[in-house]
């Protein structure tokens, strides 16, 4: 792909992104959403919407981080929970007498995740600015107690974190990764009517399927953390 291409894949990003924002269920509606190709654009905007999340990160990064790695895992574990959550809701829609078919749904799920990405990125990117700049003494132990709280790690308690615990700081940045969390749920929740639409399903089975999407995509998420964890990446 030259040069010339990807910069015409910009002003298309762009696009999407505020048709994807301004109105989820017309922006699917004018999508053939069996077509293949419409799949592979889907992908690219989560791709594309990485890769910024990623650049919006690369200021408060660990220094014990390298970016490459970071960069990869982030794209591989991000397109992976993706596809796995579209295949999720996917089941939960057919449970409930939904009639798309599988592709659609990964369309469907990896658009709304690429806007979920860019929502974390600039509340992560907030968060730990707000650290970093305020207490740059302790904001590799904030990177330690952060891993611990999200990740249900335990060891709150060491005497090490006191300092931090008792900061102002450390209070304002949970309440913005708190907040982040809630308009991504919020986000899912407005969104989820391209689910129902793609499925012909009528609100009180829409509302079912997302019921059961949020309870069976839990340990999805969960088993992001755990993977992100392994590979030495911190989400939070």
């Amino acid at each position: 792909m030259s040069f010339d291409s990807l910069l015409k894949l910009i002003p298309a990003y762009v696009s999407d992104l505020l048709s994807l924002l301004s109105s989820p269920k017309a922006f699917f509606a004018g999508r053939d959403l069996n077509d293949r190709k419409i799949l592979v654009q889907a992908l690219l905007f989560l791709f594309n919407s990485t890769l910024i999340a990623y650049v919006l990160r690369v200021p408060v990064l660990d220094e014990v981080e390298p970016y490459w790695q970071v960069a990869i895992v982030t794209v591989v574990l991000y397109t992976t929970t993706a596809v796995a959550l579209g295949a999720v809701a996917f089941v939960c829609c057919r449970l409930v007498g939904g009639q798309g078919r599988l592709p659609g749904h990964v369309t469907i799920f990896s658009y709304i995740a690429g806007i979920s990405v860019l929502i974390f990125a600039v509340a992560q990117l907030v968060a730990k600015g707000i650290v970093k700049l305020r207490l740059p003494n302790q904001f590799a132990l904030y990177q330690d107690y952060m891993r611990r709280l999200f990740g249900d790690l335990g060891g709150l308690d060491d005497p090490r974190f006191a300092d931090l615990v008792a900061s102002q700081e450390l209070l304002i940045a949970v309440l913005v990764l708190v907040l982040g969390l809630l308009l991504i749920g919020a986000w899912l929740i407005w969104a989820w009517r391209a689910f129902g639409d793609w499925n012909r399903l009528a609100t009180p089975r829409s509302a079912a399927a997302l019921a059961l999407f949020l309870l069976a995509g839990y340990p999805v998420s969960v088993a992001l953390g755990y993977a992100q964890a392994a590979a030495g990446v911190s989400l939070f």
